[in-house]
């Protein structure tokens, strides 16, 4: 499938985006926004995973304030 780039205002795609359904607002993330990388994981990149485990299973993560 060929790919084509298009310029639409922002104020256009919010509009449009706020009238779907949330099913396909997610279909459209994923679609759009998700990009899948199967290069392997550098050192620094395994130890960034690491401390966030133990952060996680010490309590010491931060909750991020989406959905308040």
């Amino acid at each position: 499938m060929e790919i084509k780039n298009i310029s639409i205002p922002i104020d256009i795609i919010i509009e449009l985006l706020k009238k779907l359904d949330e099913e396909v607002k997610q279909e459209i993330f994923e679609k759009v926004f998700l990009e899948e990388d199967t290069t392997p994981l550098t050192m620094e990149e395994k130890y960034e995973i690491e401390k966030a485990e133990k952060e996680l299973k010490n309590g010491e993560s931060v909750p991020w304030p989406f959905g308040k």
